[in-house]
């Protein structure tokens, strides 16, 4: 397969958009669900931390199953939270998500590196907070953030590949990694446009509000719509890479009678 033009990011994007103005509220409540087992997953004991990290990959196919779904003409339907746990997919998946707790720990390092442990030490209460201590670990939060963004992007097409084309999870990650840098300029240009219309959305709730609280919530709304969209443009690039996924018998066909 020939390398995708830079063009092709924004036409993920598009058809991103064009998959989640079918059913928003579908895939606005499976992500709900998928939140809600998350903060379920805090009471694990030992692990309840790590555990939606761990979890992440099993709720991203979630999310990718119902955006196939809508695509085809059917209902996304909430009990698709429950898809990623089914074998043979639910160990390669964990894998997948232990795999990107060590990417986070990792990212985490680099910060404690970086800016002597700051930003780690107010985030866990053990010194007050400082604006201009913050101000300072910037730079540092920006490195680790951008290493964690380039893991999470290298990766990101593991977890579909491991539901959809039953691929092992070396081999799922071997085929993520040569697809993104092979088409790096259009994932650069869907990350670059995702950012700018997240930057301009919660850039309307701090305009139309003077309550500080109605800002933060309208941030947090934008946030949570965000986060389906980049699904949904996620499932576009899947899509035109590696073809239409197949049809779930169980989902609900909007074009029947």
């Amino acid at each position: 397969m020939e390398k995708l033009p830079a063009r092709a990011g924004w036409q993920w994007v598009k058809q991103g958009l064009e998959v989640f103005r079918k059913q928003p509220g579908a895939l606005m409540a499976l992500f709900f669900s998928c939140m809600f087992l998350c903060m379920v997953s805090l009471f694990i004991p030992l692990i309840g931390g790590m555990a939606p990290i761990v979890l992440a990959p099993l709720f991203t196919v979630a999310l990718l199953q119902g955006c196939a779904d809508v695509d085809q003409g059917k209902r996304a339907m909430p009990h698709l939270v429950f898809i990623g746990f089914r074998k043979p997919a639910r160990k390669p998946l964990l894998l997948l998500g232990g795999l990107y707790l060590l990417v986070m720990l990792l990212s985490i390092a680099v910060l404690s590196m970086l800016d002597d442990g700051v930003l780690m030490k107010m985030a866990t209460r053990q010194m007050p907070m400082d604006q201009d201590l913050i101000e300072n670990s910037r730079g540092a939060l920006f490195i680790s953030s951008t290493l964690y963004m380039i893991g999470w992007m290298l990766s990101c097409l593991a977890a579909p590949l491991i539901y959809w084309q039953s691929m092992p999870i070396g081999k799922a990650l071997f085929y993520s990694v040569v697809t993104v840098t092979r088409d790096i300029k259009a994932f650069l240009m869907t990350s670059v446009l995702l950012f700018l219309m997240f930057q301009v959305l919660t850039a309307i709730p701090v305009i139309l509000f003077s309550s500080a609280q109605a800002e933060v919530t309208g941030i947090f709304t934008v946030m949570l719509l965000m986060i389906v969209l980049m699904h949904c443009t996620l499932y576009a690039a899947y899509r035109q890479i590696f073809g239409t996924p197949p049809v779930t018998p169980t989902a609900v066909d909007l074009k029947k009678p």
